[in-house]
């Protein structure tokens, strides 16, 4: 198909929305979120240190990456083609690989030569010309000149990277889950980011979360998100690739319509998810004083709902309301316990934000500090029976032993953004049963995004295992292994080319490699 879509009218939104002169004085017009250019393959990397003999695999880091210097949006961390980042260790050494998710988005904005569909900025404060926008491209499709991509065909695959039962998912939370093509070349992993939109043979309905959860014995997937009708939708994906899908509750269009579902616990029996008090607008926030379709709500104090782990179409969500508003980007770890009274309880850790601007300005100073808080939400009488804040400092981003997802857990590890708040400037290890701060490992003059746990052989305690954190800088990046019991420095890997501010990773040990390559 021709792709036509440069007319008068194009012109006119370009001018109205202004990308250029914005960017210029943007929050994000820093060199740690400028892109990069080259796709390597394999590229051999520096080390200092040593690399423990137990890790051996491979790092993948997803991120955005604005794939055109004369761009026409807003620059946010959240707008931009994914682009993964790939560090393969192998026998004490290590090469990087870098390659743009190449979602059917990328391949039609690539072909156009330009950025052509609504971006995040467009609808957190783009105002009346991303309204116009919107219109605009509509009726472009309507009449053929641009592809009929569906809202959930639109995904950049940009947010997170995550392996499942033999495949690797691109995932962003609007849209389907795209799964990488993948194939070995003399022991390495090799991808150049093309794959497929994956709807489960047509079955599947609706986006994929950015942070599925899995449980640990089964390994089965768990899917909680919402649509643009803020439907809460959720799914099941099993080792053996069936999946089973239900919605199972929808916001009504006269109350309070939850801005975004970006994370969730996963329990013995349940799914928890925080209907939190930022909600949506719609387009009239578009022609509102703020320009964006997001509002936080302070008179809507966050809800924890409470969905059944074998959920089924139609079920209802218990709702446990907290006393105070917040939002919620990422959790921490919950699990069940019987109370002191004998009543069943669910406990909860997760950081969350006493407010949130319209702008949704994200890893950048203009973010707001997180609070780690926990809560106790009585089962029986539906109650929230203890609400506690643990830590009052800006830590976000937690990583914790994923083998006790779902079950208590001593520790986790938080990202600190409360330094300037760019990204992370030093990770603290913090015990959540004894509610105490143990380690703090600080990064000195580089920015991490994510200290990712990775057990090590044969492990004997629960933090018996290494923190992985890719680490940026202006000109330079470093892939940071850290012992977790002891929070030392164990080696770092010096990349080839700078890496772009990014967060969410993932870690394919041998036995995930070998059910790759026989998949």
């Amino acid at each position: 198909m021709t792709i036509t879509i440069f007319d008068k009218e194009l012109e006119r939104i370009d001018k109205a929305i202004d990308a250029e002169n914005f960017n210029k004085t943007s929050v994000y017009n820093v060199p740690g979120y400028k892109p990069v250019r080259r796709e390597l393959k394999h590229a051999p990397v520096r080390i200092s240190g040593t690399v423990p003999d137990d890790l051996d695999g491979v790092y993948l880091r997803n991120g955005t990456n604005v794939q055109f210097d004369n761009t026409h949006i807003r620059s946010h961390a959240f707008c931009g083609a994914g682009m993964i980042h790939q560090i393969q260790i192998k026998d004490g050494s290590a090469t990087y690989s870098n390659f743009y998710v190449r979602t059917p988005r990328f391949e039609v904005e690539r072909k156009a030569g330009r950025e052509i569909f609504v971006d995040f900025t467009d609808m957190a404060g783009g105002g009346p010309a991303a309204a116009a926008k919107m219109r605009f491209l509509e009726e472009k499709k309507r009449l053929g000149l641009i592809p009929n991509l569906s809202k959930l065909e639109l995904t950049t695959g940009s947010t997170s990277v995550r392996y499942h039962s033999g495949r690797i998912y691109c995932l962003q939370e609007l849209g389907y889950a795209f799964v990488l093509n993948t194939s070995e070349e003399n022991g390495r992993l090799v991808m150049d980011g093309t794959g497929k939109l994956e709807t489960w043979e047509g079955e599947w309905e609706g986006p994929f979360s950015a942070h599925p959860r899995f449980d640990p014995a089964t390994g089965d997937m768990y899917n909680l998100s919402i649509d643009a009708t803020r439907t809460v939708i959720a799914g099941l994906i099993t080792k053996g690739l069936r999946h089973s899908q239900a919605v199972v509750h929808h916001y009504p269009k006269n109350s309070h319509r939850l801005g975004w579902l970006h994370d969730f616990f996963l329990t013995d029996n349940y799914l928890v998810y925080p209907d939190m008090s930022i909600g949506v607008n719609g387009t009239a926030g578009l022609e509102s004083e703020t320009g964006s379709i997001f509002h936080f709500d302070p008179n809507y104090p966050l809800r924890w709902g409470v969905i059944p782990r074998n959920f089924k179409a139609g079920d209802a969500v218990r709702f446990f309301t907290t006393a105070k508003a917040a939002a919620v980007w990422h959790v921490i770890n919950a699990w069940e316990r019987t109370g002191s009274n004998g009543d069943p309880e669910l406990v909860l850790f997760s950081p969350c934000f006493p407010s949130y601007p319209p702008s949704v300005p994200i890893h950048t100073p203009e973010e707001p500090p997180a609070q780690v808080m926990k809560w106790v939400l009585n089962m029986k009488s539906g109650n929230v029976t203890e609400e506690e804040l643990l830590l009052d400092h800006g830590y976000e981003r937690p990583s914790l032993n994923l083998d006790y997802v779902g079950m208590p857990s001593r520790y986790c590890y938080l990202l600190d953004e409360h330094g300037d708040g760019y990204m992370g400037k030093g990770v603290l290890k913090y015990d959540l049963i004894d509610e105490r701060e143990i380690a703090y490992l600080d990064y000195g003059s580089m920015y991490g995004g994510e200290a990712l746990y990775v057990p090590k052989k044969n492990p004997t305690s629960e933090d018996d295992g290494y923190l992985l954190d890719l680490l940026m800088a202006d000109e330079k990046a470093e892939l940071l292994i850290m012992d977790a019991k002891t929070m030392k420095e164990v080696a770092r890997l010096h990349l080839p080319q700078r890496v772009p501010f990014g967060v969410h990773a993932t870690w394919l040990g041998p036995e995930e490699l070998a059910s790759i390559s026989a998949a």
